[in-house]
């Protein structure tokens, strides 16, 4: 789950670190992306190894206030199907919605949560991340996992 969750962040975080520099003289900006994402997700329930595939869709919308600051609203939808070692079958959905403020170099948190549903008589898991995301001056993005937990959902 880190490896999705870490993805999906870091591909996201760096078109807004993009962004920023780029669209910094215009007023707002949109953007609204398909992102491919892939890895693998440990089930604590069943201890299995799952590999994963699927789609982010991932949409922003930014306005920026002049002053080297902005103000986001993102949206990304999540899915992915996963087959297990074990030799089970899941699907995987992630759907939130996060607004900010932000300015370069200031910490934003986010809390994710990811469920993978068993097809079959596994049990289903979900996975909650609590990740914070610097973008540097210079647009580099560093994003820190402060605490993963997974729990059986049956």
């Amino acid at each position: 789950m880190n490896r999705i969750n870490r993805s999906v962040v870091v591909y996201s975080l760096a078109i807004v670190a993009l962004l920023l520099i780029a669209f910094s003289v215009m007023a707002a900006a949109v953007l609204n992306i398909d992102i491919p994402v892939s890895g693998t997700v440990f089930n604590p329930c069943k201890g299995e190894t799952l590999t994963f595939s699927g789609i982010d869709h991932f949409t922003l919308h930014f306005t920026f206030d002049g002053a080297g600051g902005f103000h986001a609203v993102s949206h990304d939808n999540i899915h992915v199907t996963a087959t297990g070692d074990q030799g089970n079958s899941y699907e995987g959905n992630q759907e939130d919605n996060n607004e900010f403020n932000g300015r370069i170099g200031v910490v934003s948190t986010f809390v994710l949560t990811f469920s993978e549903i068993s097809k079959g008589s596994a049990p289903n898991f979900e996975v909650h991340v609590l990740q914070h995301i610097t973008i540097n001056p210079n647009g580099t993005m560093t994003v820190i996992v402060d605490h993963m937990t997974a729990n059986c959902r049956g």
